[in-house]
């Protein structure tokens, strides 16, 4: 038995040291073409992240169907058909995904990463109406209600980057896909940030600052069933909800703060008619 332990001890010391030499020899090996960085600091080319970024924002409703069961409904009121058409004043949404990234600076002006982690958020309907009800049967559905979610989130991405002396600019395009808990919900987000920034040291501190834009075109359909309070009981009316992003572009401020060699931290806000706020933990080797 003692053997064995040390059997498998000094096999997994020996995939350990086999894996951390294949790393050390791809980090020396990347980004290719040097030469092309006329001089410039590159970053150091593999990297692991830990990522926040919290969103706000109006949806535009593409379309909402709703199924109302039977209801002990006054007389001489008819039940009705599923899949009915309805509406809503203003439609909100607020989502947190925590992720990981693995990325690789292929190129001097060339990094690619792939990302996975959960969401969790929330949509909001406010000035919910159905057109054509009976007022008998409108004024017992609610004005508003919301719709909570998560699931797991994937995708990828690229991000072509230059510099000169201290200045720096940078586009960021990914796409991610979400598959919710609730029905066959989805959502798509396809985004592109443009940024331009400055690089620099203050006291003992290295990072840079920046400013930029974010582009997103997101959407969602949401389908399940939510309790609506109706004559005092709950009732599970059935939804169907496709809707896209209101604001397309919202303008952002970020820092990031060099820590070592190796270590970096990073803040992100997002403001205008869209917020968000994205926080990073980096390592890279």
């Amino acid at each position: 038995m003692i053997k064995t332990k040390s059997t498998l001890m000094a096999v997994a010391a020996a995939v350990a040291c086999s894996a951390n030499t294949q790393a050390d020899s791809l980090s020396d090996s990347l980004p290719l073409g040097k030469s092309l960085a006329a001089g410039q600091e590159l970053p150091l080319p593999l990297g692991v992240s830990a990522n926040v970024f919290f969103l706000e924002q109006d949806l535009v409703a593409q379309s909402i169907t709703i199924d109302i069961p039977p209801l002990p409904l006054p007389t001489g009121v008819v039940q009705l058909p599923p899949g009915l058409p309805a509406q809503s004043a203003k439609l909100e949404s607020r989502a947190t995904s925590t992720t990981a990234k693995l990325d690789a600076w292929l190129l001097p002006f060339l990094n690619v990463y792939g990302v996975a982690g959960y969401v969790d958020g929330e949509t909001s309907a406010s000035g919910f109406s159905v057109a054509g009800l009976p007022p008998a049967l409108a004024s017992l559905l609610p004005n508003s209600f919301s719709i909570a979610y998560s699931g797991p989130v994937y995708g990828g991405g690229i991000t072509l980057a230059a510099g000169y002396n201290q200045y720096f600019a940078s586009v960021d395009a990914n796409y991610t896909e979400s598959d919710l808990d609730i029905g066959d919900s989805t959502i798509e987000a396809f985004v592109v940030t443009p940024r331009i920034g400055v690089t620099g040291s203050l006291g003992g501190l290295n990072g840079s600052l920046y400013v930029g834009a974010m582009y997103q075109d997101v959407d969602e359909q949401q389908n399940g069933t939510v309790n609506f309070p109706v004559m005092g009981q709950a009732v599970p009316v059935g939804y169907d909800v496709i809707s896209n992003a209101e604001d397309e572009w919202n303008y952002l401020v970020g820092a990031n703060l060099k820590a070592g060699e190796s270590w970096n931290y990073g803040i992100e806000v997002g403001f205008s008619e869209r917020t968000h706020v994205m926080a990073t933990l980096n390592y890279r080797f």
